[in-house]
């Protein structure tokens, strides 16, 4: 073994423990900074067909987060995060603070009806796009589907700070993209009363809290130590790749 293998391995060996909230609040930027950076919303930001294309193609994901949000619930075994992936449940199937659910304003029918108003404008049919809908779907399933095999992956190694972190890197750049998509579709005149913004309202609200819960919880668990912290980032990493993947593969249908 040479001699520079053996200094470098004697500097990490002898380098002082990482601390537990080193470098963790930087990660946390991360993961919005990734989404929202995309190069993907500088391209949608400008072009009123590229805009709705990519509100298609993103339908799927909505439609099946739930799912997602359901099976990550079941997973879990520490109740403080079983906790919260519940409350994020109860206002996806539409109960928020009402007394029993209601299915109009499920975030996936939510999405749904966005999309039969967003149909009806003139600037949506002058594109064109409702020719191309089997087409589109197929690609929305297919991007979706392979967002959440990604996370089902994550599930899968039975860790649960892995699988929550991970599921962070969704709820907190939910709330400035769909603020972002507002800001474009103002920018083009397409936001007057036909369009049904309910779900990006709503969404531009409800999630900010969402994700300042997940952090706390996360952050709750550092003092568990280094290895904590390590899983936390691994899941947040693992999170940030599904993330970027989701809208590299929606750019790529946009091209």
């Amino acid at each position: 073994m040479s001699t520079t293998l053996i200094d470098s391995h004697a500097s990490v060996l002898s380098a002082p423990p990482v601390q537990p909230d080193v470098g963790l609040n930087d990660l946390l930027k991360w993961r919005t900074a990734l989404v929202l950076e995309h190069p993907l919303n500088r391209a949608i930001g400008r072009d009123p067909t590229k805009l709705f294309l990519m509100f298609e193609l993103y339908a799927d994901f909505v439609y099946d987060f739930t799912e997602y949000a359901c099976k990550l619930f079941m997973a879990l075994r520490d109740e403080d995060m079983k906790a919260e992936i519940y409350d994020n449940l109860v206002d996806e199937i539409g109960l928020g603070s009402a007394t029993k659910a209601a299915w109009k304003t499920q975030h996936g029918e939510l999405y749904r009806q966005f999309l039969h108003s967003l149909r009806q404008i003139e600037p949506y049919r002058a594109t064109g796009l409702e020719r191309r809908m089997a087409s589109i779907e197929s690609a929305s399933k297919a991007i979706s589907r392979r967002f959440y095999e990604a996370h089902a992956t994550i599930i899968s190694d039975g860790d649960d700070l892995q699988s929550f972190a991970a599921f962070s890197t969704i709820e907190c750049w939910v709330c400035d993209l769909y603020a972002f998509w507002k800001r474009s579709l103002l920018g083009m005149g397409c936001a007057g009363e036909s369009l049904d913004m309910r779900t990006i309202d709503l969404h531009g609200v409800c999630d900010v809290e969402h994700s300042a819960a997940l952090d706390g919880i996360l952050r709750s668990k550092l003092p568990q130590g280094a290895h904590a912290l390590h899983r936390i980032r691994k899941g947040v990493v693992r999170g940030m790749v599904a993330s970027e993947q989701l809208f590299s593969d929606i750019q790529q249908e946009l091209a």
